[in-house]
């Protein structure tokens, strides 16, 4: 496919690994995504999850394996993804997600699945690797039915939280930390891991 918009410097960056965080009431989740055009639980990569007080060497440390075995799998050059591969991928993602939100809800006694994501903050990320070692970290803010994330313009680039993989497990720890203290919830619900000013 000949794009001229595709030059070597893009597709080095359209190349990303990514990986979710949860922080609800209850729990902290890190979960492994593979890109397929659009993420995906990732069927082989690490995904975890601990009780809401985990250290931060464990976020560090749990959220830097899920990141580092994150798959990407576009071609940047074709007009679709393979679609023999994809199908192939949707049963068994949804397989292990399914199976992950079932072990949540039966370690953090929810009575259904669908309620491990009540009251949640998320923090999506991404890493372009064949450029650089410096994960974004991007909060979300709350919304009815989901999470939304802000624009990608420069008047909310203080949303956003860069920090390199070379950092320890807990500076990483820390990153995460401040990443959720920018999450915003409606009304008068409360973000799970509040500014430090405001602790």
């Amino acid at each position: 496919m000949n794009n001229p918009h595709l030059t070597p410097e893009r597709v080095r960056w359209l190349h990303t690994k990514r990986a979710a965080l949860h922080l609800s009431p209850k729990y902290i989740s890190i979960e492994c995504q593979e890109t397929w055009g659009g993420q995906y639980f990732s069927r082989t990569g690490w995904s975890a999850h601990a009780p809401l007080g985990a250290s931060l060497q464990w976020i560090g440390e749990n959220f830097r394996k899920a990141i580092t075995t994150s798959e990407y799998f576009n071609d940047p050059t074709a007009p679709t993804v393979d679609v023999t591969a994809f199908r192939a991928m949707e049963p068994e993602s949804k397989t292990r997600r399914l199976a992950f939100e079932a072990d949540i809800a039966t370690t953090y006694g929810y009575k259904k699945i669908e309620d491990i994501g009540l009251r949640c903050d998320r923090v999506s990320s991404e890493w372009h690797y064949l450029i650089d070692d410096v994960v974004i970290l991007k909060p979300t803010k709350r919304m009815p039915g989901g999470h939304r994330s802000w624009p990608e313009d420069k008047k909310y680039q203080d949303k956003r939280v860069h920090v390199p993989l070379s950092v320890t497990d807990e500076g990483l720890g820390l990153a995460i930390r401040d990443a959720f203290s920018r999450c915003e919830a409606p009304g008068r619900q409360k973000i799970n891991w509040p500014r430090e000013e405001a602790e």
